[in-house]
């Protein structure tokens, strides 16, 4: 089932990458435009920065200029390709882009004291297992920001997230922005803010700090 999930996925996210910033420039602009004012904030003393689902590099490109050391990682090797040519044209050579599945990632613990995981938790089939992965890999008291669209915040979301189901982009998990919190702090994250951001579909713009002491130390084999 794992090996099925991975390939389902892998098949959506190749398919889907050379629309991928078109899709995002032209329909979620303002939304991102928004969000990498924020990142930037909450980065501002990041030294090692991990992104999960990082697409094709959008944001951790756009945040090679304030952080030292960024690994992105993303489940499609098609996404990872373009990514990698886009740091190649503009001479970035901070940010290592590798292919990872976010439930499984193949690093060892506290290695990173920011993670950015924005807009992929509620499309995965085991949310609550990657968050784990996330909280292994990050320091104790390191920061988890998770911009995340809250498909089941209202009943009109909760329709038209069915309409985008149709199309392939299908969210498994279909929080409000309460149950959303509720789901981070029941994986020991500490919640130091969570905004709403306005939209057809409302995105709780996340930050949470990885509680001391409660996650695996060993490196985890692959």
């Amino acid at each position: 089932m794992m090996k099925n999930r991975i390939e389902n996925e892998r098949k959506f996210w190749d398919a889907f990458s050379g629309k991928y910033d078109k899709h995002t420039g032209k329909k979620s602009k303002s939304t991102y435009d928004r969000l990498f004012e924020s990142f930037a904030e909450d980065t501002g003393e990041t030294k090692r920065l991990l992104e999960i689902a990082t697409g094709t590099g959008l944001i951790s490109l756009k945040l090679s200029q304030q952080i030292p050391d960024i690994t992105a990682t993303d489940l499609s090797p098609e996404m990872i390709k373009i990514a990698r040519a886009k740091a190649e044209k503009q001479a970035v050579r901070n940010v290592n882009f590798q292919v990872e599945d976010a439930c499984n990632l193949g690093f060892p613990g506290n290695s990173y004291d920011t993670i950015i995981a924005s807009n992929v938790l509620h499309l995965l089939f085991d949310p609550a297992l990657a968050l784990q992965e996330i909280k292994r890999v990050l320091t104790d008291g390191g920061i988890l920001i998770a911009p995340t669209y809250c498909h089941g915040a209202n009943p009109g979301s909760h329709v038209f997230s069915r309409l985008m189901g149709l199309s392939g982009f299908k969210a498994r998990s279909r929080w409000s922005i309460g149950s959303f919190q509720k789901f981070i702090r029941n994986n020991e994250f500490e919640i130091i803010k969570c905004q709403r951001i306005k939209g057809v579909i409302p995105m709780a713009y996340l930050v949470a700090r990885n509680k001391p002491g409660t996650h695996e130390k060993e490196p985890k084999s692959k």
